[in-house]
């Protein structure tokens, strides 16, 4: 499953390439990143038969700590929603 972080700036001390790796650290084998830009970066979440609920809320429960601002969304099949939601 497709999953878009979007945001519109970082938190304080943190690069692009820094939420990556820690994105790439925490998923482990429950997804990777797949594309980025200025303000969004593109996951896939496990395998199309696993249930990716375990790294739709690891994504948002980091990017919850690290504390993305309110506006930043992830979006999955197309529909964003809050990550304080």
């Amino acid at each position: 499953m497709e999953l878009i972080i979007h945001f519109n700036t970082l938190p304080e001390g943190l690069t692009l390439d820094l939420v990556k790796d820690d994105l790439a650290g925490i998923l482990e084998d429950d997804g990777w990143l797949t594309g980025s830009g200025a303000n969004y970066l593109e996951l896939e979440l496990e395998d199309e038969k696993v249930n990716p609920k375990y790294g739709i809320l690891t994504v948002k429960g980091y990017l919850q700590k690290a504390k993305f601002a309110p506006d930043t969304t992830i979006e999955l099949a197309g529909t964003p929603v809050g990550i304080y939601e």
